[in-house]
């Protein structure tokens, strides 16, 4: 389940929340209420393949962890 960011249209709220696609229409603001939600786009993590190592990992120092993997 992806978590997905959207702002009220009422209020300007902006929240995150974790969804399944087939329960978004039922999504309302945390905050007034509405239904009226924009789904904005988020920023996501990447990693490249070139140039990394095990010492650039920061969750492990560099014990090959999964994430240095």
């Amino acid at each position: 389940m992806p978590i997905w960011e959207f702002r009220c249209a009422e209020c300007a709220h902006k929240f995150e929340v974790l969804v399944i696609s087939s329960k978004r229409d039922e999504l309302t603001c945390p905050r007034c209420g509405s239904f009226a939600l924009k789904k904005l786009l988020s920023a996501f993590a990447f990693r490249g393949s070139s140039g990394s190592s095990p010492k650039d990992c920061g969750s492990c120092s560099g014990k090959n962890c999964s994430t240095c993997k």
